[in-house]
């Protein structure tokens, strides 16, 4: 990924001059460039999530990339992880070339706007052949991700049109449906931990979200987990409410190719822990079935915490997948128990994740797979580094733009 042949040293180091700039002024310039980008071209906010957009968090997000991309120009494969999780995002939601010219137009526009005379005509002319050096990057990538989907056994490009066969409710707010392809055709194999992109018709607009798969690969369906988002009114997630409203037994939905970046090392015989809090148990779920189908002999220890027993989701499973399997052992968080929840025994600890359990259950030679809210991934990402574990043992999935945070080692 070190394609800065259309730069020179001299180039690199001017362009790099601008990190500190971007860096301050990074979420002003991505406000500036979507408010611009959205006014002049309506059709690209199906791309984005409208809640993320309203938050702030797109923005930021878009922000984090930019700098940091610019800061690594001349060793774009330091942030190669990142690079691939927004490579993956991107695939799910249809992005093609011809979007990253437009991005790139509306980008300048909005550096140059909030820089001002910092941005010379010099600078600003390196700036856009930086641009389009990190653009190429992304593009074959992702025209590279798009081959590999479309030509496996089952898969294809774009998205696909699929039927919902089933449509269950997995605890307050959440429900599971399973969706099988229109065509009859199967469907591809998937890595256990990756997501699915569905595209739904919602008023003017078509409006994508990704939705983890939740089973083991092999069935004849997919099984996705839907949170139902953000508050009601304006400010509910359209797809999610959409979905857990309307969608019914019957409904054609269309979907994208599985994809993502936090998957499962099944090849691996070393010992597994897997960490949710709340919707993100969803790719641990599918992490759990194939690790009972195909390695049953490996260590697997899950700590999954919730606010209480009615948003405890796929509690059956869960509990039946542990009793299967000796070698696997869960704890169960309750951070906000019920009287019922205690007299039913559906939880194990009350309160949180926290050091103490983190320091008993993790050895210092497992995988970790993490996932939920930024805060619940932050901590225990910080804890388990400061408690000896690495890096590269740290395997996680956040949910939203591919926000970069950081996490204190000391």
């Amino acid at each position: 990924m070190t394609q800065t042949a259309t730069l020179s040293g001299n180039d690199i180091a001017i362009a790099k001059s601008l990190v500190p700039a971007l860096k301050e002024h990074g979420k002003e310039i991505t406000t500036i460039f979507y408010a611009t980008l959205f006014r002049d071209y309506p059709e690209l906010l199906n791309i984005f999530n409208h809640n993320n957009q309203r938050a702030g968090l797109q923005q930021e997000a878009l922000a984090t990339a930019v700098y940091e991309a610019v800061a690594n120009l001349d060793h774009l494969e330091n942030i190669l992880p990142v690079v691939k999780h927004i490579a993956h995002k991107h695939c799910s939601l249809g992005v093609q070339p011809e979007h990253y010219p437009i991005v790139g137009e509306y980008l300048t526009m909005a550096v140059q706007q909030v820089l001002g005379e910092q941005a010379t005509p010099e600078i600003l002319s390196i700036w856009k052949r930086a641009y389009n050096v990190i653009a190429d990057a992304f593009i074959q990538l992702e025209q590279e991700i798009y081959r590999q989907g479309a030509e496996q056994s089952g898969g294809w490009s774009g998205f696909k049109r699929f039927v919902v066969k089933r449509k269950e409710q997995e605890g307050e707010g959440l429900i599971a449906l399973y969706l099988e392809p229109e065509d009859g055709e199967a469907l591809p194999a998937y890595e256990p931990g990756q997501y699915v992109c569905v595209r739904a018709q919602i008023g003017k607009f078509h409006h994508l979200r990704q939705y983890s798969l939740t089973e083991a690969p092999g069935k004849k369906h997919f099984r996705i987990g839907v949170k139902c988002e953000g508050q009601e009114g304006s400010h509910a997630g359209k797809v999610s409410s959409y979905l857990h409203e309307q969608a019914s037994q019957g409904d054609v939905l269309e979907l994208s190719c599985p994809g993502g970046v936090f998957t499962l090392d099944h090849t691996s015989s070393r010992p597994v822990v897997l960490l949710g809090a709340g919707i993100g148990i969803t790719p641990l779920l599918s992490m759990l079935y194939t690790l009972r189908e195909r390695q049953p002999e490996r260590t697997v220890v899950l700590g999954y915490a919730v606010r209480n027993g009615e948003y405890h989701a796929f509690a059956d499973e869960i509990a039946h997948l542990v009793r299967d399997n000796e070698q696997v052992s869960a704890t169960i968080f309750y951070e906000q128990p019920a009287v019922e929840d205690e007299q039913a025994g559906r939880f194990d600890r009350a309160g949180r994740i926290d050091a103490a359990w983190l320091q008993d259950q993790v050895s210092l030679d497992a995988e970790v797979y993490l996932c939920g809210p930024r805060g619940f991934m932050q901590g225990i990402l910080t804890t388990l580094l400061k408690q000896g574990l690495k890096p590269e043992q740290l395997h996680y999935e956040i949910f939203g733009p591919a926000l970069a945070f950081a996490v204190s080692q000391e």
